[in-house]
């Protein structure tokens, strides 16, 4: 390893068992690749965590509000302003993201899913924890199926002052929609405006004399008001959920004018912090009234789909042929199968079904699957958007969303990067503010190093051995879990009220 170099990935050659299952299995000795950090040699091991096999009280209830619908005109919009507006988005990484708010995940049936999932989340080390090992949504899942970009300035970074009147501007549109009929700037009012508008409607900014400028002018706004509404609906929800929200627009200005963003790991940020309350709403065993989720939730529907073979609707749909643009949420476009409780919790207990890498033969970084096993370096890394964006994936560090900052520890899941797992070592949190917590993430890219992997990932026999009392004190519940009776709902979900 080169002087000042950061390698994010350790080689070792090690004993290896293919799961935790496999604890009292001969091990085979290998070469292994490890994401570090790894607990040190001679300290003690973190001790794992406990709450085994959690199943859900009755009459929990939670209202995803989070949960993206598509109105009616939007897919129209997209279309219109991609035809303008495409080699933009491409540039600043968000085309993707924008094609996937055109697929409707369906999210009736599948919410009791995602709250006998958050059943096992475990917010200290922001991973679900099952008798099997340690899953987490990790930024590549968030990069994959939601088409968000990992590149480009944290989502707090203030606006210039050069963008202040293109601010002013949406804002503008923002107060007419406030002052209509409904006295509120709504989605759908927002789409018609700008798809169904009549020639009185027009909204241009003040003239400035020269029409070729009015008109770049008025395309600008319109580009910003669709931008605002796409980052309130699809990327970064909040209250109130049936507006576009202002303290949005100055992100969508940004953004209008070419400026790169990392919006994967805020909208990560943000749904770690949900899953975190919602455990604890959970294990307070409160029932007075359902819990508001405000994260982009539906992407861990996709996760959920992508991960757990048994849980996948039967139906599944296809990337559209013909756009190769378009990220793997369309797969699972219009998917509805009812999921029944049954066996809901005894899935969640096994390791069976749970796919560890289904994007292993995904090209969506750029990244061709045949360049495992070899080493890429600095200048690589620090000219290549695609190597880098793998980098990002890879360390561990601070997520800062629009409201909250969140810890990423991909070390603990290396498995679903294609990793060996060893016992994770324990990683500090930032203690200042935003600024500094972005540090964490936004790694130099010429002074780091990483191995691509090459085989199917496995865990030590140390971690085999360590996991071990945690996955023996589930045994009893997964023995609870197969006695589930069909139609014994564990959780309540929602009705969640359309605009």
């Amino acid at each position: 390893m080169a002087a000042g170099e950061h390698a994010l990935v350790e080689e070792s050659t090690v004993p290896v068992v293919s799961d935790v299952a496999d604890a009292a299995a001969k091990p085979y000795v290998r070469p292994a690749l490890f994401l570090r950090p790894r607990a040190g040699d001679g300290a003690p091991a973190p001790a794992p965590p406990g709450d085994p096999g959690p199943v859900l009280p009755r009459g929990i209830e939670a209202e995803f509000m989070g949960w993206a619908g598509v109105p009616r005109l939007w897919p129209e919009w997209v279309a219109k302003l991609r035809r303008r507006h495409e080699p933009l988005w491409r540039e600043v990484g968000i085309l993707g993201g924008i094609l996937a708010s055109t697929c409707r995940v369906r999210h009736h049936h599948h919410e009791r899913v995602l709250l006998q999932l958050a059943a096992f989340w475990y917010g200290a080390t922001s991973t679900f924890v099952f008798p099997w090992g340690e899953v987490t949504l990790t930024l590549e899942d968030v990069a994959t199926l939601a088409g968000l970009p990992l590149l480009g300035d944290p989502v707090r970074a203030p606006v210039s002052d050069s963008l202040e009147k293109d601010v002013a501007a949406i804002e503008a549109v923002r107060a007419v929609m406030n002052r209509s009929k409904k006295k509120k700037s709504s989605y759908g009012a927002w789409v018609k405006r700008f798809v169904e508008r009549t020639p009185e409607e027009e909204m241009p900014p003040p003239a400035t004399g020269d029409g070729g400028r009015d008109g770049e002018a008025h395309q600008l706004v319109e580009h910003g008001a669709f931008l605002s509404m796409w980052l309130s609906l699809f990327v970064l929800p909040g209250p109130p959920f049936d507006v576009v929200r202002r303290e949005i627009i100055p992100l969508a200005a940004r953004l209008a004018r070419g400026e790169s963003v990392a919006l994967a790991p805020a909208a990560l940020a943000t749904i770690y912090h949900d899953l975190s309350a919602l455990k604890r709403h959970i294990t307070s065993g409160d029932k007075n009234g359902p819990f508001v989720i405000s994260a982009p939730i539906h992407i861990l529907q996709l996760w959920v789909w992508e991960h757990f073979t048994q849980l996948r609707p039967e139906t599944v749909g296809s990337s559209t042929p013909d756009d190769h643009d378009m990220p793997r949420a369309a797969r699972w476009r219009e998917a509805g199968k009812r999921l029944s409780s049954k066996d809901l919790h005894a899935v969640l207990m096994s390791p069976k079904g749970f796919e560890w890498r289904p994007y292993k033969n995904s090209r969506f970084f750029g990244l061709h699957p045949g360049t495992g096993g070899s080493w890429v370096r600095g200048q690589d890394i620090a000219t290549s958007e695609a190597l880098l964006s793998f980098a990002r994936c890879l360390h561990p560090c601070e997520l800062v969303g629009m409201n909250c900052i969140e810890q990423y520890n991909p070390h603990r899941v290396a498995r679903q990067l294609g990793f060996d797992q060893d016992i994770p070592g324990t990683v500090p949190r930032a203690s200042s503010g935003w600024e500094k917590a972005w540090e964490t993430y936004n790694i130099e890219a010429k002074s780091s190093a990483f191995i691509f992997p090459n085989h199917k990932p496995g865990v030590t026999v140390q971690y085999a051995k360590w996991w071990k009392p945690y996955s023996s004190a589930c045994g009893s519940a997964v023995a609870n879990a197969a006695k589930i009776k069909e139609g014994h709902d564990l959780v309540s979900p929602v009705k969640r009220k359309r605009n």
